[in-house]
């Protein structure tokens, strides 16, 4: 087995067990004040995916400036879109809500 076929096999074990890892505390009982600290695993995940399958460190430095906007753009992406969930206090069922319509 070539280096490099070792190096992505040891990162396609190593997400593996991250997501063994997330699966299973994603199980547990948590209040929702822990449940971002999955993001950490997540984090570790995108890791392991962007430094050895994208191999973006050995690239030239404009990579690393595409890269870092792309995790910009991420960022505000997931901070938009997790404000709703988080700042929800009540959600509606559908005996909340009745809609009448005048035909």
């Amino acid at each position: 087995m070539s280096a490099r076929l070792a190096q992505l096999f040891y990162a396609w074990v190593a997400l593996l067990a991250l997501l063994a890892i997330q699966l299973a505390a994603s199980a547990l009982p948590a209040p929702p004040s822990l449940r971002p600290l999955l993001l950490i695993i997540s984090l570790a995940m995108a890791g392991v995916i962007v430094t050895r399958f994208m191999e973006v460190g050995e690239g030239p430095s404009v990579v690393w400036l595409f890269a870092a906007a792309g995790l910009v753009w991420l960022s505000i992406l997931l901070a938009l879109g997790s404000l709703d969930p988080l700042t929800r206090f009540t959600y509606l069922n559908e005996n909340d809500v009745k809609i009448h319509l005048d035909r």
